[in-house]
């Protein structure tokens, strides 16, 4: 089986485990022959702030280095305006190929399409461009996360109540389509729970503030569905100000659900901090992406899109050795 037969298993599946081995040792003997050797690719990442964007560009570090790709990685922090420079700089640079992962795909249309007038391919993870060329895109199902998130929140609060839910950046594809996907779920199959929206903009420190605000306004607020794993600290900090923060067993606790999967997700969800996650596999994304670089760089046919799948992780599997956040570094 091939490495991009690895992937697209795992792509199909779920399973991060499967493309973690390509990513962190079976790529290198499958890419000794490649094309790729000596090619650069300017790599403008979402924001090295977040747990899950560093093992997304670690991974693919690791595969580039396999393949002798001289890879050059920019930190967007966040900030679609500072990325909207780091396109137009990498640009200048004439890379082989430009790989972005945008906060606000909207706002980079200007630097895709001068990719595009140099001849420089570009390929994007999670949020496309609406103008301008790309050769291949891969993101996760953020719809079916969302849902994922909604129903077991509602199994754990018993369909009723009032539950929060923090959301990513108002401009981001990811945080509209999570949204989209928890409140259409509740809404159709949970209408006695009402949801109080946060825009806290991915960031844990608006979480904290904008939650604690929130529950001395709602105290009966019976759950939270984070759009990210890094806002529940934000979270976690204002329950436990507010003196909320109680075990399962307890009949007032208050149900909190991620998004991600990160190494501190799972260990909050081992000491009872957080109940679940629904995982998304940074490992399974970039893979997936670099296929698509080495398969332009040996003039192989490209998979125009790819996608992964969530995986609800709750503390009766947290200790799963699949999850990528127990791979060890």
């Amino acid at each position: 089986m091939t490495i991009t037969d690895i992937t697209r298993r795992a792509m199909t599946l779920g399973v991060a485990a499967a493309v973690g081995l390509a990513a962190y040792g079976v790529a290198g003997s499958a890419q000794a022959q490649s094309a790729a050797k000596g090619k650069t690719v300017e790599y403008i990442a979402f924001g090295l702030q977040f747990e899950y964007q560093v093992a997304l560009v670690n991974g693919i570090k690791k595969r580039a280095a396999d393949a002798g790709v001289v890879l050059h990685v920019i930190d967007g922090k966040g900030d679609p305006n500072l990325q909207v420079t780091q396109v137009l700089d990498a640009v200048t640079k004439k890379p082989d190929a430009l790989l972005i992962n945008p906060v606000d795909a909207k706002l980079l249309v200007a630097g895709v399409k001068r990719a595009n007038e140099a001849k420089i391919p570009v390929f994007i993870m999670e949020n496309p461009p609406p103008e301008g060329d790309y050769l291949s895109i891969v993101d996760f199902d953020n719809v079916a996360g969302g849902t994922m998130g909604a129903d077991e929140l509602a199994r754990a609060i018993g369909g009723k109540g009032v539950v929060l839910e923090t959301r990513g950046s108002t401009g981001s594809a990811q945080a509209e389509a999570r949204h989209k996907g928890f409140t259409e779920e509740m809404k159709a199959k949970h209408p006695d729970i009402e949801v109080k929206s946060l825009n806290t903009e991915w960031v844990a420190d608006n979480a904290y503030k904008m939650v604690l605000d929130a529950l001395t306004q709602s105290p009966n607020v019976k759950g939270v569905f984070s759009h990210n794993d890094e806002m529940i600290r934000g979270v976690v900090s204002a329950l436990r100000q507010t003196n909320k923060l109680l075990p399962a067993s307890d009949p007032n606790h208050i149900t909190v659900v991620g998004l991600d999967g990160t190494p501190l997700a799972l260990q909050r969800i081992r000491e009872g901090t957080q109940d679940a996650s629904v995982e998304q596999s940074p490992i399974a994304m970039g893979s997936f992406i670099f296929d698509q670089i080495l398969a332009y760089f040996d003039g192989k046919a490209i998979e125009k899109t790819g996608q992964t799948k969530p995986i609800l992780i709750t503390k009766a599997n947290a200790d799963g050795a699949d999850h990528w956040g127990n791979f060890k570094k």
